[in-house]
């Protein structure tokens, strides 16, 4: 692929940290490139996050809700159209979950960069979808953090309020687990 890509299409757990972070119209700004999620994955993977309690006891469900960040052009739905398309989810469902399927399919019809943070997904991209650009959570962080400028503290809410309203913790072989490492803790591993 070559050349900037225009949109970056978000799988389901992407998709539900960026929001879990409460900015995420503000990171969609920072990019590069435009947000776009299959509607497979917005109807049928990406139902809620969670919220912490008042009390602190606990947390809530919170439904996830992008109409606004659609309706104001920072996250496109897209969805299957093409025979291409359709053959490509059904080669790739066999071997990854079918909203990371639609995912890749969609991202290698349309010439889109795709974000995914499973391992297996990124593994069978790599081989079956090598011209497509790969980025991770923790990536488009960074980049937030680059392009806007955000300060060390509003980087740190941000992915505290990920990792609990998402669960979402890197991995020990996350290419920027020291740099998530540094902003979370001030320290790398």
């Amino acid at each position: 692929m070559t050349g900037q890509p225009q949109f970056l299409v978000l799988d389901a757990s992407c998709l539900l940290n960026l929001y879990a972070t409460g900015r995420p119209r503000a990171i969609a700004a920072a990019l590069p490139y435009r947000l776009a999620v299959a509607e497979y994955v917005l109807e049928r993977e990406v139902l809620y996050t969670w919220l912490p309690v008042a009390t602190g006891s606990g947390a809530r469900r919170e439904p996830v809700d992008t109409s606004s960040l659609q309706e104001d052009g920072r996250i496109q739905v897209m969805r299957l159209e093409l025979p291409e398309e359709e053959a490509t989810f059904v080669s790739l469902a066999g071997s990854i979950d079918d909203g990371e399927a639609v995912t890749g399919a969609l991202a290698l019809h349309r010439r889109c960069a795709l974000a995914t943070d499973d391992r297996k997904a990124r593994r069978v991209f790599g081989e079956r979808l090598p011209g497509i650009p790969l980025v991770s959570t923790l990536e488009i962080l960074k980049l937030w953090e680059q392009e806007a400028s955000v300060s060390g503290a509003e980087l740190r809410a941000a992915i505290l309020s990920m990792r609990s309203g998402a669960s979402y913790v890197p991995g020990h072989r996350d290419p920027l687990y020291a740099w998530w490492r540094e902003v979370m803790y001030g320290s790398a591993p």
